[in-house]
């Protein structure tokens, strides 16, 4: 049986993320894996952790100058 999401199913969802980039992995502990696969949408999840993380540390960087 055929699929009838091909032509969709791997474009992109516009979250930024240019094409051929190289993912970034961690290993988390097992409390803070299970919570982060439970998110409906992890990857974007991550990545707005992530975008969260490194603005607060710029912003603290700034302070320090």
């Amino acid at each position: 049986m055929e699929r009838n999401d091909i032509a969709t199913r791997f474009q992109s969802k516009g979250v930024g993320v240019k094409s051929g980039a190289k993912p970034i992995s961690v290993l988390l502990p097992e409390e803070l894996d299970a919570y982060v696969r439970n998110k409906p949408n992890r990857s974007e999840w991550l990545r707005q952790a992530i975008a969260l993380a490194v603005a607060k540390e710029q912003a603290e960087a700034q302070k320090e100058d």
